[in-house]
């Protein structure tokens, strides 16, 4: 995948999956990546000329979440190494910015799993009243049968008596 510093992916290939150890940075020159939690939760999207997996080098932890094309995507590989001097260089306010973005994102992303998993829960929750709903319907209209059956046998009883 990589040439010269670049790679390419085509649509639905996985550049990274949550848990891989990160070993470069990539700046995209081309395309859409989109961006999955650990239980496969769309999180987001980077496009032409975003910079992602610079959070997991920049804090040497493995990635948080997994990373997929969306288009076919070209992008410059940017190793640990080279991405590790540039941080070096950078002013203190830009390395403040970078921890803060990284601890609001990754925040952001928690919740949105955890919004998911909300959803999917009350969802599943109505799906079940519905259903109990119309049991209970059926079982009334049951009912109301047995009733209206045994109004017409009461009226027959009394039709045969007179």
């Amino acid at each position: 995948m990589a040439k010269n510093n670049r790679g390419t992916w085509n649509p639905e290939e996985v550049i990274y999956n949550f848990g891989d150890s990160p070993d470069c940075a990539y700046l995209i020159v081309t395309g859409t990546v989109e961006f999955y939690s650990e239980k496969n939760i769309f999180l987001g999207t980077a496009g032409q000329t975003e910079v992602f997996g610079e959070i997991s080098c920049y804090l040497n932890r493995t990635h948080s979440v997994t990373a997929k094309a969306k288009t076919y995507v070209v992008a410059k590989i940017i190793p640990k190494y080279e991405f590790t001097k540039i941080l070096k260089n950078a002013h203190p306010v830009i390395m403040g910015m970078l921890r803060s973005t990284y601890h609001r994102l990754s925040d952001s992303n928690i919740k949105r799993e955890y919004s998911e998993e909300e959803i999917k829960k009350y969802s599943m929750m109505f799906e079940n009243n519905l259903k109990e709903s119309e049991n209970i319907k059926n079982k009334i209209d049951t009912i109301q049968q047995k009733l209206d059956k045994n109004e017409v046998d009461i009226a027959e009883i009394n039709d045969e008596k007179k």
